[in-house]
């Protein structure tokens, strides 16, 4: 029987562990989690000089939710598929293209068309085609979707801090969509539902149809036979080693403080505990709900309500090989409309196979909606039977025997519990900042906290940004006001000199470079608060570059540095 005093010398000899291991960090920062986020994150901490920090990844390759397998000798991503990007994706200054911009970089490999230049076609339940007898319909939905969107714009204007909100549902059918036949109950499903992944009664329309809303008018098919974690991996491709990162290590729980955040994992079998000043959460909202990693102390009420405020949700996948394609496969996608199964029940094919190298005859199937979670609980062997037997309908007799079958375990898998954060009504700015607001040194990232992307990798792109930078932020708010160059600079290249550097203290209000050759009069000025500078076409001579860095008192501080730019050699 353990004894009370036994009990309390247990606890004490954890807080004393739990206080020595911060006086001997393993890093000066932890990032739990090597998803996008994740690796953001790094990089953004890696491009400021801080270079001493270690990733947590419980899976054995860097990509967190962006995971692919191989299947009927290809290999397919069964979490994110698709790089959405702006109309003109070349296009560098608009944030929606950073991924892609990246992807051109990596040479990831996407479809040469984006998703919907093949177009759709759509079948009753007995097989006939009703695609062009639909257009009216869908007409009227996309009319609607304007009208609510003024909707959308009028209460930003009379109400900026969100307070007044309903469900889509609601603000659909005050801007005049009110689905009742069975025509409009599917076409609501593909407009929303299934790249929502939930129904109009669930979210915000405020969210959707409000000052926040993104789209993406160009939606690129990832084909990559390295899959799409590739993407991940050439990214962080400058600091990803051993030395930093620790794949195959599951968190279990995170003990915080204001001075130092500890996680305990468990590595390859191995039970241990890291520890740093610093830490940023970036596991996936489902994680927190099921409260699958444990918080010691337990996070605060207002944080708990955030989260629990989004929705993790399935957009529930499966694919399906045959020996050969018996289906369109000049389509993007198949859409069934079944007034007796309704519109949930399995009303989307994609003939993926069509997309990869040597178009091998694989289907795939994907589900919005409770069905999505069904279906994620359910035997893949019923799925399969499910499959063949609506593929019957329409197909009739040129249907086979299915090969194999694979789908996905996002509703289920403890890492993720849902592949999506959906905002349900009453998320307003604040529940954003709430659950990215920091508990001690333990910061929140993640696509979940990303006021505008929220679903998508661009949101955890950016929020791992946005994360790393507020670290660096209180990183040198302790310390005095100064600059210092990095990576042995600066640097001569020709008739050009360039540096990179970090500053300290703060809030910095202002950063210059000047650079000065002595007794010539010659002066040069550049706002470099970027942390780069580059001055070119420079004449043989001795030079002294300095950087200039202001805080919002106006106190001043100044790092100098001298080099040579050579002359022509002598003959």
């Amino acid at each position: 029987m353990v004894t009370l005093s036994a009990l309390l010398l247990f606890v004490a000899a954890i807080a004393a562990a739990y206080g020595q291991s911060c006086e001997n960090p393993d890093a000066q920062v932890l990032i739990l989690g090597a998803g996008m986020s994740g690796i953001s994150a790094a990089r953004t901490l890696y491009e400021s000089g801080e270079t001493d920090f270690i990733i947590l990844e419980q899976a054995s390759r860097v990509g967190g939710r962006m995971r692919s397998i191989e299947f009927a000798g290809t290999v397919i991503d069964i979490g994110p598929q698709w790089l959405f990007t702006s109309e003109d994706p070349t296009d560098t200054s608009n944030p929606s293209n950073i991924l892609y911009q990246f992807a051109q970089q990596c040479g990831l490999e996407l479809r040469p068309e984006g998703l919907g230049a093949r177009g759709n076609i759509i079948y009753n339940r007995t097989g006939a085609d009703i695609t062009t007898s639909l257009f009216p319909t869908f007409g009227r939905y996309a009319f609607a979707e304007a009208a609510a969107l003024q909707l959308g714009a009028r209460l930003d204007e009379e109400d900026p801090e969100g307070t007044t909100d309903f469900s889509v549902e609601v603000g659909l059918r005050l801007s005049g969509w009110n689905p009742r036949s069975p025509e409009e109950q599917l076409v609501e499903y593909i407009n929303f539902d299934f790249p929502v992944t939930q129904t109009t009664s669930f979210v915000s329309f405020r969210r959707r149809f409000g000052r926040d809303r993104r789209t993406f008018p160009i939606i690129h098919v990832v084909t990559d036979q390295r899959g799409y974690a590739y993407l991940a991996e050439c990214i962080g491709q400058e600091f990803l080693n051993t030395s930093r990162l620790r794949l195959n290590t599951r968190v279990s729980a995170i003990q915080y403080s204001d001075e130092c955040v500890c996680a305990t994992a468990q590595e390859n079998g191995v039970t241990r505990q890291y520890c740093a000043p610093y830490a940023i959460h970036t596991f996936a909202l489902g994680t927190l709900q099921f409260e699958a990693v444990q918080f010691e102390p337990p996070l605060p009420e207002s944080k708990v309500f955030a989260f629990n405020l989004q929705q993790p949700s399935v957009f529930q996948k499966a694919w399906i090989v045959f020996n050969e394609s018996f289906w369109d496969t000049n389509v993007d996608f198949i859409i069934i409309l079944d007034p007796i199964l309704g519109r949930e029940y399995f009303p989307v094919f994609w003939p993926i196979g069509a997309s990869y190298p040597g178009n091998p005859p694989i289907l795939e199937v994907l589900l919005s909606g409770e069905t999505s979670l069904s279906v994620g609980l359910q035997d893949p062997k019923i799925t399969q039977g499910q499959i063949v037997e609506i593929l019957g309908r329409i197909y009739g007799d040129s249907v086979t025997e299915p090969v194999d079958i694979f789908q996905h375990d996002y509703a289920t898998n403890p890492y993720f519990y849902g592949n999506l954060e959906t905002s349900t009504v009453g998320v307003t700015r604040q529940t954003f900042a709430e659950y990215a607001a920091p508990v001690g040194r333990l910061y929140f990232s993640g696509a979940g906290t990303h006021v505008t992307n929220t679903s998508n990798l661009q949101g955890a792109y950016y929020s791992g940004i946005d994360t790393a930078n507020a670290i660096l932020e209180d990183m040198r708010e302790g310390l005095p006001l100064g600059a210092e160059f990095i990576n042995d600079t600066p640097r001569v290249v020709g008739d050009s000199v360039e540096a990179e550097f970090v500053t300290t203290g703060g809030p910095i209000a202002s950063v210059f470079c000047t650079l000065r050759q002595p007794g010539t009069g010659f002066r040069e000025v550049e706002e470099c608060s970027s942390g780069t500078v580059q001055f070119t076409g420079l004449d043989p001579g001795i030079y002294t570059l300095r950087v200039i860095v202001r805080d919002i008192n106006r106190d001043r501080a100044v790092e100098r540095e001298s080099f040579v730019i050579p002359g022509p050699a002598e003959e």
